[in-house]
Protein backbone atom coordinates (compact mmCIF):
# COMPACT_ATOMS: atom_id res chain seq x y z
CA UNK A 1 0.00 0.00 0.00
CA UNK A 2 1.58 3.28 -0.71
CA UNK A 3 0.99 7.13 0.34
CA UNK A 4 1.69 9.95 -0.01
CA UNK A 5 4.82 10.49 1.72
CA UNK A 6 5.93 7.03 -0.10
CA UNK A 7 4.30 6.46 -3.62
CA UNK A 8 4.40 3.19 -4.91
CA UNK A 9 7.35 2.84 -7.98
CA UNK A 10 5.86 3.69 -11.60
CA UNK A 11 8.34 2.10 -13.30
CA UNK A 12 9.89 -1.62 -13.48
CA UNK A 13 13.41 -2.17 -13.10
CA UNK A 14 14.89 -4.70 -15.26
CA UNK A 15 15.54 -8.21 -13.96
CA UNK A 16 19.66 -8.39 -14.33
CA UNK A 17 21.02 -5.01 -13.48
CA UNK A 18 24.38 -5.30 -14.83
CA UNK A 19 23.80 -6.56 -18.20
CA UNK A 20 26.52 -4.70 -20.42
CA UNK A 21 24.69 -4.75 -23.43
CA UNK A 22 21.17 -2.95 -21.58
CA UNK A 23 23.52 -0.41 -19.76
CA UNK A 24 25.06 0.79 -23.06
CA UNK A 25 21.86 0.87 -25.34
CA UNK A 26 20.59 3.09 -22.55
CA UNK A 27 23.68 5.11 -21.83
CA UNK A 28 23.29 6.58 -25.82
CA UNK A 29 19.41 7.58 -24.78
CA UNK A 30 20.17 9.53 -22.15
CA UNK A 31 22.70 11.17 -23.50
CA UNK A 32 20.81 11.47 -27.25
CA UNK A 33 17.76 12.67 -25.30
CA UNK A 34 19.56 14.62 -22.15
CA UNK A 35 18.03 12.73 -19.39
CA UNK A 36 18.58 12.91 -15.33
CA UNK A 37 19.44 9.00 -15.59
CA UNK A 38 18.32 5.73 -16.12
CA UNK A 39 15.35 5.88 -14.45
CA UNK A 40 13.89 8.00 -16.87
CA UNK A 41 14.25 5.27 -19.61
CA UNK A 42 12.92 2.28 -17.18
CA UNK A 43 9.52 5.00 -16.74
CA UNK A 44 9.54 5.09 -20.97
CA UNK A 45 9.80 1.27 -20.85
CA UNK A 46 6.91 0.69 -18.76
CA UNK A 47 4.87 3.01 -20.38
CA UNK A 48 5.25 1.24 -23.51
CA UNK A 49 4.92 -2.20 -22.22
CA UNK A 50 1.80 -1.86 -20.79
CA UNK A 51 -0.02 -0.77 -23.72
CA UNK A 52 2.18 -3.05 -25.88
CA UNK A 53 0.85 -5.77 -22.95
CA UNK A 54 -3.10 -4.23 -23.44
CA UNK A 55 -2.27 -4.60 -27.20
CA UNK A 56 -1.62 -8.24 -27.03
CA UNK A 57 -4.68 -9.06 -24.84
CA UNK A 58 -6.72 -7.36 -27.62
CA UNK A 59 -5.46 -9.16 -30.36
CA UNK A 60 -6.59 -12.82 -28.42
CA UNK A 61 -9.91 -11.58 -28.26
CA UNK A 62 -10.57 -9.91 -31.50
CA UNK A 63 -10.90 -13.87 -32.77
CA UNK A 64 -14.60 -13.91 -30.78
CA UNK A 65 -16.51 -11.29 -31.49
CA UNK A 66 -16.40 -9.60 -28.74
CA UNK A 67 -17.98 -6.04 -28.70
CA UNK A 68 -16.18 -5.30 -25.44
CA UNK A 69 -12.59 -6.26 -27.24
CA UNK A 70 -13.72 -4.16 -30.03
CA UNK A 71 -14.50 -1.14 -28.14
CA UNK A 72 -11.27 -1.28 -26.02
CA UNK A 73 -8.83 -1.88 -29.13
CA UNK A 74 -10.20 1.73 -30.52
CA UNK A 75 -9.82 3.63 -27.49
CA UNK A 76 -6.05 2.09 -26.71
CA UNK A 77 -5.45 3.10 -30.72
CA UNK A 78 -7.18 6.74 -30.40
CA UNK A 79 -5.00 7.15 -27.33
CA UNK A 80 -2.10 6.79 -28.86
CA UNK A 81 -2.83 8.48 -31.92
CA UNK A 82 -3.71 11.25 -29.29
CA UNK A 83 -0.21 11.52 -28.11
CA UNK A 84 1.55 11.72 -31.33
CA UNK A 85 3.21 7.73 -30.50
CA UNK A 86 1.04 6.20 -33.55
CA UNK A 87 -0.36 7.81 -36.92
CA UNK A 88 -3.82 7.57 -38.37
CA UNK A 89 -5.20 4.40 -39.43
CA UNK A 90 -2.71 2.59 -37.76
CA UNK A 91 -3.55 -1.65 -35.91
CA UNK A 92 -2.99 -3.10 -32.95
CA UNK A 93 -0.09 -4.90 -34.74
CA UNK A 94 2.21 -1.48 -35.19
CA UNK A 95 1.35 -0.75 -31.05
CA UNK A 96 3.69 -4.20 -30.84
CA UNK A 97 6.22 -2.80 -33.23
CA UNK A 98 6.59 -0.06 -30.88
CA UNK A 99 10.21 1.28 -29.27
CA UNK A 100 11.56 3.08 -26.20
CA UNK A 101 12.75 6.35 -28.62
CA UNK A 102 9.59 6.84 -30.07
CA UNK A 103 8.02 7.37 -26.35
CA UNK A 104 11.03 9.50 -25.30
CA UNK A 105 10.29 11.39 -28.31
CA UNK A 106 7.33 12.90 -27.27
CA UNK A 107 8.36 14.21 -24.03
CA UNK A 108 8.44 17.87 -23.16
CA UNK A 109 11.97 18.09 -22.74
CA UNK A 110 12.87 16.86 -26.38
CA UNK A 111 9.91 19.18 -27.82
CA UNK A 112 11.44 21.93 -26.53
CA UNK A 113 14.59 21.55 -28.18
CA UNK A 114 13.44 20.15 -31.15
CA UNK A 115 11.10 23.56 -31.17
CA UNK A 116 14.48 25.43 -31.29
CA UNK A 117 13.10 26.68 -27.55
CA UNK A 118 17.16 26.22 -26.40
CA UNK A 119 20.51 24.87 -27.65
CA UNK A 120 20.60 21.43 -26.08
CA UNK A 121 18.65 18.91 -24.80
CA UNK A 122 20.37 19.70 -21.42
CA UNK A 123 19.42 23.30 -21.86
CA UNK A 124 15.73 22.47 -22.71
CA UNK A 125 15.26 20.19 -19.04
CA UNK A 126 16.87 23.61 -17.03
CA UNK A 127 14.46 25.92 -18.44
CA UNK A 128 11.53 23.34 -18.03
CA UNK A 129 12.85 23.07 -14.25
CA UNK A 130 13.04 27.14 -13.64
CA UNK A 131 9.16 27.58 -14.95
CA UNK A 132 10.41 29.18 -18.10
CA UNK A 133 7.85 27.26 -20.53
CA UNK A 134 4.66 26.66 -20.67
CA UNK A 135 1.95 25.13 -22.90
CA UNK A 136 -1.42 26.98 -23.95
CA UNK A 137 0.02 29.78 -21.03
CA UNK A 138 0.30 27.32 -18.21
CA UNK A 139 3.07 26.48 -16.39
CA UNK A 140 5.05 22.93 -16.89
CA UNK A 141 7.80 21.72 -14.38
CA UNK A 142 8.30 18.22 -15.66
CA UNK A 143 10.67 17.23 -18.43
CA UNK A 144 9.09 13.95 -18.49
CA UNK A 145 5.66 15.74 -18.85
CA UNK A 146 3.85 13.38 -22.16
CA UNK A 147 2.92 16.17 -24.65
CA UNK A 148 -0.38 15.61 -26.93
CA UNK A 149 -0.28 16.07 -30.44
CA UNK A 150 -2.63 19.17 -30.90
CA UNK A 151 -0.77 21.41 -28.27
CA UNK A 152 2.77 20.50 -29.52
CA UNK A 153 2.02 24.16 -31.34
CA UNK A 154 1.37 25.64 -27.67
CA UNK A 155 4.72 25.26 -26.40
CA UNK A 156 6.12 28.58 -26.02
CA UNK A 157 7.79 30.77 -23.49
CA UNK A 158 6.22 31.72 -20.31
CA UNK A 159 4.56 35.27 -20.12
CA UNK A 160 6.89 36.57 -17.22
CA UNK A 161 9.78 34.99 -18.74
CA UNK A 162 12.96 36.87 -19.30
CA UNK A 163 13.40 34.85 -22.26
CA UNK A 164 10.91 36.57 -24.65
CA UNK A 165 13.35 39.09 -25.06
CA UNK A 166 15.05 38.52 -28.09
CA UNK A 167 18.49 39.85 -27.29
CA UNK A 168 18.66 37.23 -24.16
CA UNK A 169 22.18 35.23 -23.77
CA UNK A 170 19.86 32.04 -22.91
CA UNK A 171 18.51 31.56 -25.73
CA UNK A 172 19.57 30.05 -28.75
CA UNK A 173 21.91 32.17 -30.91
CA UNK A 174 20.05 30.68 -34.57
CA UNK A 175 17.01 33.46 -33.29
CA UNK A 176 19.26 36.34 -32.66
CA UNK A 177 21.64 35.30 -35.69
CA UNK A 178 17.75 35.27 -37.68
CA UNK A 179 16.84 39.02 -36.59
CA UNK A 180 19.98 40.37 -37.55
CA UNK A 181 20.46 39.12 -40.83
CA UNK A 182 16.90 40.41 -41.65
CA UNK A 183 17.80 44.24 -40.45
CA UNK A 184 20.40 44.97 -44.21
CA UNK A 185 23.11 47.53 -43.15
CA UNK A 186 22.50 50.54 -44.86
CA UNK A 187 25.27 53.59 -45.26
CA UNK A 188 24.46 57.05 -43.37
CA UNK A 189 24.15 58.78 -46.93
CA UNK A 190 23.02 55.82 -49.04
CA UNK A 191 21.48 52.00 -49.30
CA UNK A 192 24.48 50.31 -49.99
CA UNK A 193 26.37 48.74 -47.08
CA UNK A 194 29.94 50.56 -46.06
CA UNK A 195 32.86 48.34 -47.23
CA UNK A 196 35.45 47.65 -44.79
CA UNK A 197 38.16 49.51 -45.98
CA UNK A 198 41.62 48.90 -44.03
CA UNK A 199 43.34 51.86 -41.98
CA UNK A 200 46.24 53.02 -44.24
CA UNK A 201 49.35 52.35 -42.42
CA UNK A 202 52.38 55.25 -42.87
CA UNK A 203 55.68 53.93 -43.81
CA UNK A 204 58.70 53.70 -41.69
CA UNK A 205 61.03 56.66 -41.16
CA UNK A 206 63.80 54.81 -42.97
CA UNK A 207 62.22 53.96 -46.27
CA UNK A 208 60.92 58.04 -46.46
CA UNK A 209 63.33 58.92 -48.28
CA UNK A 210 63.50 56.29 -50.48
CA UNK A 211 59.80 57.12 -51.26
CA UNK A 212 60.23 60.96 -51.41
CA UNK A 213 60.56 61.96 -54.99
CA UNK A 214 63.67 63.47 -56.10
CA UNK A 215 64.20 66.25 -58.27
CA UNK A 216 65.13 65.81 -61.44
CA UNK A 217 68.08 68.48 -62.98
CA UNK A 218 66.82 70.75 -65.94
CA UNK A 219 69.32 69.71 -69.11
CA UNK A 220 71.70 66.91 -68.10
CA UNK A 221 75.40 66.72 -70.23
CA UNK A 222 77.03 63.19 -71.32
CA UNK A 223 80.88 63.91 -70.31
CA UNK A 224 82.71 61.08 -71.80
CA UNK A 225 84.69 59.32 -68.65
CA UNK A 226 88.41 58.85 -69.29
CA UNK A 227 89.68 55.86 -67.98
CA UNK A 228 91.63 56.63 -64.88
CA UNK A 229 95.51 56.06 -64.87
CA UNK A 230 97.12 53.33 -62.61
CA UNK A 231 99.28 55.35 -59.94
CA UNK A 232 102.70 55.47 -60.71
CA UNK A 233 105.03 53.36 -58.47
CA UNK A 234 108.21 55.39 -58.12
CA UNK A 235 111.39 52.74 -59.08
CA UNK A 236 113.80 51.82 -57.19
CA UNK A 237 117.83 52.37 -58.04
CA UNK A 238 119.72 49.63 -57.83
CA UNK A 239 122.76 49.45 -55.94
CA UNK A 240 125.79 50.46 -58.07
CA UNK A 241 128.64 47.58 -59.15
CA UNK A 242 131.47 47.84 -57.49
CA UNK A 243 134.72 47.86 -59.62
CA UNK A 244 137.80 45.93 -58.85
CA UNK A 245 140.39 47.95 -57.56
CA UNK A 246 143.85 47.36 -59.28
CA UNK A 247 146.83 47.89 -56.52
CA UNK A 248 149.84 49.86 -58.25
CA UNK A 249 153.01 48.10 -57.72
CA UNK A 250 155.48 49.11 -55.63
CA UNK A 251 159.04 49.29 -57.40
CA UNK A 252 160.88 46.77 -55.47
CA UNK A 253 164.13 47.60 -53.26
CA UNK A 254 167.61 46.57 -54.47
CA UNK A 255 169.36 44.94 -52.03
CA UNK A 256 172.77 46.24 -51.04
CA UNK A 257 174.85 43.99 -53.08
CA UNK A 258 172.68 44.76 -56.08
CA UNK A 259 173.02 48.79 -55.58
CA UNK A 260 177.47 47.73 -55.23
CA UNK A 261 177.34 45.96 -58.45
CA UNK A 262 175.09 48.07 -60.74
CA UNK A 263 177.68 51.45 -59.26
CA UNK A 264 180.53 49.02 -60.56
Amino acid sequence: MSSQKFPRKRYETPMHPWKESRIKSERELIKKYGLKNHKEVWKAKTYLGKHREQARELLAKIGTASPQAKKESDQLLVHLTRMGILSMGASLDDVLALETEVVLSRRLQTLVYLKGFSSTPYQARQLISHGHVAISGRKVTIPGYMVEKDKEGHIQYTIRSPLNEISHPARPKSDVYRTEQSIPLKETVGEKPVPAVPPKQEPAPALVALVAPVAQPTAVVAVPQQPAEPPQVPAVEKPAEEKPVKHEEKPKEHTKKEKKAEEA
